[in-house]
This record gives C-alpha cells, sequence and structure tokens, in this order.
C-alpha cells in the first residue's frame, strides 16, 4: 500500500472513531450559548429555560413579597456633637403598615413592625392597618424593622414642632434606608444660623463617609471624613466650618454600606426665632429634578441648584400649579458652574402649593427655601427637595401632633398617570383613585389622616408626591414639606436550578 493509502485509511478510521454524538451535543450548547449572548445583549424581553433544564418551573421568577425592611430615623437633631450645648426638642416617631389591599399576595406567616432606640422599645405593630406614635429618646437614632407579614408597605416619620423665643419650626422627616452618595442642600450664611449634618448608620459593620461642602464657587476646602459606628450616628457642626457660605450643597459618599443623612437647617437672629426644618438628600443627579409640595408664602421663595459633575448646567425652571404650568414673573433660567451652587428667586408668585420643575443639558440637583415673615418678626423656613418618581407604592405615616393640618400634593411630569390614594382614619382605610394629565398636580386632604399610601396604577408619566404639613395663619404659620418616598411591596427573588 503506497504512502498516500496509508494515510487516508488512517484519517478513515480515525473519522469513524470519533464520538459524534459528543460532537453534536457541543455544537447544540455552543450554538444555544451564542444564541443567548446574542438574545441578552440585543432584546429586553425574559427567557424561559424550564425546557432546557428539564425542570417545570422557570430559574428565574420576578418578585416576591419583601420579607424584612431595615430604616432608621436620625434622632432628636440637636443634640449629640462634643462641646456643643445640646438643644432638646420633643421629637417624636410614628411608624404605619398599610393596609392589606396593598400586597398583591397574602403574606405566609405573622410579623412584626418595631422601633426601637437606645437598646429599648418604643413600639410594636402587628396588624394592619395600624399606626403607633413614641417619644425619641434626647440623644441617638431609631432603628425601625419590619419583618416577615409586617415588612412589606409600612412607613416611618420623625417630627417635632416648638415655638419659643428661640427655637421654632415644625419638623418633618422621613425615616429612611442608606444610600452611597446623597446631595443635600439647606443652610446658609447669617448670624444665628446653623447647620447639622446627621450621619446613621443602619448597617452592621462601621461605615466612614467622605463629606464635601459646595459653594457658589465650587468645593470649599478639603472633604471632611467622618466614621459612623454601627447602628449609631454621627453630627458634623457644619457652620463652625462654611459659616460664610451662603448657599451650601452638602455631598456625602461612602464606599460600600450606605448612611442615612440627614441636614438640619436652624436660625435666630439676636432675640428673633426665623425657623428650622430638617431635609432628606435630593432626587439623584438627573436632567429633571421635580419638588412637588414647594410652598409659596409671605416671605421670599428661592430655588437652589447645584450642578454635581465636571460641566456647567443650564437649566430652564417650570412652575406647576393646580391647571397646569405658571408663567413664573422673573427669570426662568439659571446657570450653574461645574461643581458649584446657584440660586434663583421664585418672586411674584402668588402664595400657594406648587410643583417647582427643572430641566437640565447635565444633571443637576435642587432644593426650594421658602420663609414665612419678613425677617423682623418670628418667622419659619421650610426646605422643599426633589424627590424621585415611584415606581409603584409610596407610603407616609402622619403623626397626630396636635393643631398640624396635613395635605398630599402629587404631580404627573413627562406623561398622564393614574393612582390609587388610600388614607387611613381611625384604623379604616379608603380608597380613591386620581387621574392626572401631564404636567398637572392635585391636593387631597389628609385631614384625620394617620398615614397615606398611593399607588400607580396606568400612565406613562411620573408621578410623585409630598406631604405638606402646616400649622397656624399668617406670620405665626410653621411650615413642612416632606417628599413622598417609596414604600418596598415587592423584591426580586431568582432560584437557581443545576445544569444536567
Amino acid at each position: 500500500m503506497s504512502a498516500l493509502r496509508r494515510a487516508g485509511a488512517r484519517t478513515t478510521a480515525a473519522v469513524r472513531a470519533v464520538n459524534w454524538a459528543g460532537v453534536a451535543r457541543v455544537a447544540v450548547v455552543a450554538g444555544a450559548a451564542a444564541a443567548l449572548v446574542h438574545v441578552a445583549t440585543t432584546q429586553s424581553f425574559g427567557l424561559d429555560l424550564a425546557a432546557a433544564v428539564g425542570e417545570d418551573e422557570a430559574p428565574v421568577t420576578a418578585t416576591a413579597l419583601t420579607t424584612r425592611v431595615n430604616q432608621v430615623c436620625s434622632g432628636a437633631e440637636l443634640s449629640g456633637i462634643d462641646g456643643v450645648p445640646d438643644v432638646a426638642v420633643p421629637a417624636t416617631v410614628t411608624a404605619a403598615s398599610g393596609p392589606a389591599d396593598l400586597l398583591p399576595a397574602t403574606p405566609p406567616s405573622q410579623g412584626s413592625l418595631d422601633v426601637t432606640a437606645d437598646g429599648g422599645e418604643l413600639l410594636s405593630l402587628d396588624t394592619r392597618p395600624a399606626t403607633a406614635t413614641k417619644p425619641l429618646p434626647a440623644k441617638g437614632p431609631a432603628r425601625v424593622t419590619g419583618s416577615a407579614a409586617l415588612a412589606p408597605a409600612v412607613a416611618a416619620t420623625q417630627e417635632w414642632t416648638l415655638d419659643t423665643k428661640d427655637l421654632r419650626g415644625l419638623v418633618s422627616v422621613p425615616c429612611g434606608t442608606g444610600a452611597t452618595d446623597q446631595w443635600l442642600l439647606a443652610g446658609g450664611a447669617g448670624p444665628g444660623r446653623q447647620e447639622r449634618l446627621v450621619l446613621t448608620n443602619p448597617g452592621a459593620n462601621p461605615v466612614t463617609a467622605e463629606v464635601e461642602v459646595h459653594g457658589a464657587r465650587g468645593l470649599l476646602g478639603d472633604p471632611v471624613n467622618q466614621t459612623v459606628a454601627p447602628g449609631g450616628r454621627a453630627t458634623v457642626l457644619l457652620d463652625a466650618r462654611y459659616g460664610s457660605e451662603e448657599t451650601p450643597a452638602v455631598h456625602v459618599s461612602t464606599d460600600g454600606a450606605g448612611l442615612h443623612a440627614t441636614l438640619t437647617d436652624t436660625w435666630i437672629t439676636g432675640s428673633t426665632a426665623l425657623g428650622a426644618d430638617t431635609t432628606t438628600a435630593a432626587a439623584a443627579p438627573s436632567t429633571t429634578q421635580v419638588l412637588p409640595g414647594t410652598i409659596v408664602d409671605t416671605g421670599p421663595a428661592t430655588l437652589r441648584v447645584a450642578a454635581p459633575g465636571e460641566q456647567g448646567a443650564v437649566v430652564r425652571v417650570d412652575v406647576i400649579g393646580r391647571s397646569g404650568f405658571v408663567e413664573l414673573p422673573g427669570e426662568s433660567v439659571v446657570s450653574v458652574d461645574a461643581g458649584a451652587v446657584a440660586e434663583l428667586p421664585l418672586a411674584g408668585l402668588p402664595e400657594g402649593t406648587y410643583t417647582v420643575v427643572l430641566r437640565s443639558d447635565v444633571p443637576v440637583v435642587g432644593s426650594v427655601l421658602t420663609r414665612v415673615g419678613d425677617g423682623k418678626a418670628p418667622g419659619e423656613l421650610a426646605w422643599t427637595t426633589s424627590a424621585p418618581a415611584l415606581p409603584a407604592t409610596g407610603g407616609a405615616a402622619l403623626p397626630p401632633t396636635a393643631g398640624v393640618g396635613r395635605s398630599l400634593q402629587l404631580v404627573s411630569t413627562d406623561g398622564s398617570s393614574t393612582a390609587e390614594v388610600t388614607t387611613v382614619v381611625d384604623g379604616t382605610a379608603a380608597t380613591r383613585v386620581v387621574s392626572l394629565l401631564s404636567e398637572r398636580m392635585t391636593a387631597v386632604d389628609l385631614a384625620g389622616a394617620s398615614s397615606v399610601w398611593v399607588r400607580k396604577t396606568s400612565g406613562s408619566g411620573e408621578l410623585r408626591g409630598a406631604v405638606v404639613s402646616s400649622s397656624g395663619t399668617g406670620a405665626t404659620r410653621l411650615l413642612s414639606s416632606m417628599p413622598l418616598e417609596d414604600s418596598a411591596v415587592s423584591s426580586p427573588v431568582s432560584r437557581a436550578f443545576p445544569l444536567p
């Protein structure tokens, strides 16, 4: 046999010895993998892999009821700084569980909603809907924990009010979870004005935050590093470092775990108390910022905008009322340098409650300062911050503070929205349907309500809300505007199955 024939024979034998079934399996798996990669990178719909792995169930399910929620409340904000006298405030915490109708399924077990502080229990709920209020300790934060059946659709609010010669204000702020990147816009220059940044750690490990303060000329000085113990809090007296800055914007960032941040602004000139308020973080920087529940009262109202990035911003300001857009008598465009802060007076608007919308060419953050009075007599100040769009359900616990009236302010932007609004009065839930056209807002009276819940049901618009609280009238009026925040009902769940 020639060398050529012998080579051909060996090749034929080798081909016959190949395990063609194995090759086929490899080819099929490789092809399937390539197809999955192509689909995953080019398509937005899901794939059912149950048949491929020989299971009756798909390996990924969308959501299940939330089984645990951890929030923190900052506690009495005007205490806890070494070397600085504490200012006692009658702070309370109110926790609420939403009606069972908010849940898409029946919870699998019993549960509880507990609020603890200083190592002890303040209150506990085991039914829904239910609400309870207790005083907060003079120092330190509070922890809100919802478990099992009382984890979905819960909310908590911290509140205090004072009207004395040294301090006056109505301060309402939602308790919340931690975040790793936050912007808080409040405070300013002037004798007797103080800004206290309170950082609360909801986690089980220490967290170190980097605190930067930006002003009209950009970043002010070097960042401050502050470590917060597990379950604890730390307070930074910002006016001691940046007391001359008229337009501060505070940036709090962490590596890894998050912190809950609040910024308290108090103002007294001589013996005249000009107001107090506590604000939470603004919505994440974006080219559209929406501030529902913006109040215009007897004093000036001023918009504050920060441009966090490396580019300056040109921001168009729109004002929305009950009937749609409201003409802003003064300037409606503000320019902000990169990393800096700018302000725009909202002069000439009639007294009332509005939504302010910021549209910018680069991401920005924003807030509005509302003042009551002319600064010569006791007055009030209130900060309205931009609010996040509600992805599903939002809720707020409403403290039973004597003499305080409240309303829910809802707005839909960039499209219409329909929502179910549920109020709980004397333990009974009542639901109404609210339909909002694009760039429209509406108010829902919350008289007698202990909690309010909003669930978006349809529409292409982005739905946001705020709870506006007030007491008194005229020059003695006290104000607060609190953004309506997401209340977790469901959480993503995945199930993995082994390949055969």
